[in-house]
Parts: structure tokens; C-alpha cells; sequence
């Protein structure tokens, strides 16, 4: 029990999330502040989920949405009300958490069902 009391305590939730995340590569999106995160896909039978990762990295040029034709990811997220985020695509993803722990920032996003197919 000591032990979650330390974890609890050094999580710290950020109510504050990007404007915008684009696409920079296959394995890199930048904010608005030109931070990096990096995804992690999580795909179950029922969600669609993306780790993001802030993590400060050297990056190229970025690549064209034509040269990112097999990414399974939108191209650009855009936040939008209620901590959700409209995707290029049209999708609208939900902000499951956004954490700093140890000092990683971590958003955890849920891509939600599409209205029209319900």
C-alpha cells in the first residue's frame, strides 16, 4: 500500500493538451511547441488506442503526406472541446489521460466509434 501512496504521488495530471499534433515521420508527431512525441499503437478487439510519448529527439525533414500513404495513424490531431481531439481523417479521439510521471509526459488517446456506423 506504501507503495501506490509513492506512485500516487508522483504522478502529476496536465489538464493542458496540445493545440495540434502533426505528423513529422512514420514514428514522430510535433506539437504546436515543436515538442516530440513519440506513439505507441494499442490496438484491442473493441478500441483503438495511441500512446504518446513526449520524448525530446533530433528530427529530419518531415515527410510528405504522399510518402505517409501506410501509416495506420491521422496525420494531424487537432483539439477540439471536452479534451477531444478531431483527427485529418475525421475520427474524434478522446484524451484517456494526460500524466507526467518521472518526469514523462504521457497522453493516452482513445479513438472513439464512428456515430454513423452505430
Amino acid at each position: 500500500m506504501a507503495e501506490s501512496l509513492f506512485f500516487n504521488k508522483q504522478i502529476k495530471h496536465i489538464t493542458q493538451d496540445p493545440s495540434r499534433l502533426w505528423i513529422w515521420d512514420k514514428a514522430t508527431f510535433m506539437d504546436e511547441q515543436r515538442r516530440t512525441w513519440l506513439p505507441i499503437i494499442l490496438q484491442t478487439e473493441n478500441h483503438l488506442q495511441v500512446l504518446l510519448r513526449q520524448h525530446t529527439i533530433q528530427v529530419g525533414q518531415p515527410l510528405s503526406p504522399s510518402q505517409l500513404t501506410s501509416c495506420p495513424l491521422p496525420l494531424m490531431w487537432q483539439l477540439d472541446f471536452n479534451r477531444k481531439y478531431r483527427a485529418s481523417d475525421f475520427s474524434i479521439w478522446r484524451v484517456v489521460y494526460h500524466i507526467e510521471f518521472c518526469g514523462m509526459e504521457d497522453i493516452l488517446l482513445e479513438k472513439l466509434p464512428n456515430p454513423e456506423c452505430s
